[in-house]
């Protein structure tokens, strides 16, 4: 994590891998193999050489380097949560079983795990699924920094939007890494026909990955291109959110998504397809827009939706922005852990 800033009273010990940059946990390769089985023994170096200094494992991810650390780690008389972010995905915990060739031996192996963290309802059930135990599956959402991610003044919205080049047009952000779960070329395939219903409209996409030089071929074939700006990766996503309009998410698979968790902690109206912990977060209408995944014209219906009336967008703004700081701040979340912390070591 370059990019992550750290209080000085921090201790931050870095692991190693192959290719770290180039890795996609989501797609099973032989190179994406060697990527995580590199990065797995260099945490076991780690935990073993710092074996004094702790007693809780906390893996995020529950995948190869949890399989490869649990037996190691549990030797060491350590205890171990793992927090399981995908769904579906076939490779973390939650739905491994039936997929790989002699995946029964992993499965009765993470049964060391003393607690998983299940982020979403979905994530809960595959874990049950797996066979684990009840009482060790904790539902804890993400959450968001409502300190970073929060409305502006309307005067520094404006100078944000000068400076991020929006203008006075209705600006939606997407934000994502460009692979094909994530649904972006249904969301140009929808943003074909608002450009026609909508010419103020805008949509800029952040974020880069293995499609994005397709998906901006995509949108000159569409014709789209002045309505559609793709900025790549960005290190300030919160600026374009607290600059924007709204917010779409069209992704074909999520855990808990963070970046709709920002997008709303700044006080956007969202369009997001009604998948795995979406559902745990929008109530449609309510503080959001659900659509069918996978339905470029639902998906159009719903920006329609969102763009067509000026006090829904308020009022669902002003509601996501309550869901946020309600239930999923950093505040709420923390004594969560906490609690669970302690449950763990008693």
């Amino acid at each position: 994590m370059p990019d992550a800033d750290f209080a000085p009273d921090v201790k931050v010990c870095r692991a190693w891998s192959v290719r770290p940059f180039c890795h996609n946990f989501e797609q099973v390769s032989v190179l994406n193999i060697f990527t995580s089985l590199t990065f797995a023994i260099s945490c076991a170096l780690l935990l073993l050489r710092h074996r004094k200094k702790y007693r809780i494992v906390h893996f995020h991810g529950a995948s190869l380097p949890l399989f490869v650390n649990l037996p190691l780690v549990k030797i060491m008389g350590k205890k171990v949560i793992a927090k399981v972010a995908a769904a579906g995905v076939g490779t973390e915990a939650g739905s491994l079983r039936g997929r790989y060739f002699g995946l029964g031996s992993i499965v009765r192996e993470l049964q060391m795990v003393d607690s998983f963290v299940a982020t979403t309802a979905e994530i809960r059930e595959g874990l049950l699924r797996d066979g684990f135990p009840e009482e060790r599956i904790h539902r804890i959402t993400n959450f968001v920094d409502v300190s970073v991610f929060r409305p502006v003044p309307a005067s520094e919205k404006i100078k944000l939007r000068n400076s991020l080049g929006m203008g006075d047009h209705t600006t939606l952000v997407f934000s994502g890494r460009f692979v094909e779960r994530k649904g972006v070329t249904f969301l140009l395939d929808a943003w074909r026909d608002i450009a026609d219903t909508f010419p103020d409209a805008r949509l800029i996409l952040l974020g880069s990955g293995p499609l994005l030089d397709e998906m901006k071929r995509k949108a000159i074939r569409l014709k789209i291109t002045d309505a559609v700006q793709f900025r790549g990766h960005v290190h300030a996503v919160a600026g374009f959110l607290q600059a924007a309009d709204g917010f779409v998410l069209p992704s074909l698979q999520e855990g808990m998504p963070n970046s709709l968790l920002e997008a709303m902690a700044c006080g956007l109206p969202t369009v997001a397809t009604r998948i795995g912990g979406v559902e745990d977060i929008i109530q449609d209408g309510e503080n959001g827009v659900l659509v069918n995944a996978g339905d470029s014209k639902a998906l159009a219906e719903g920006l329609t939706r969102l763009l067509a009336v000026r006090n829904r967008r308020d009022t669902i703004a002003g509601n996501a922005l309550r869901t946020m700081q309600d239930t999923f701040s950093l505040d709420s979340i923390i004594p969560k852990y906490l609690e669970l912390y302690e449950k763990v070591l008693s």
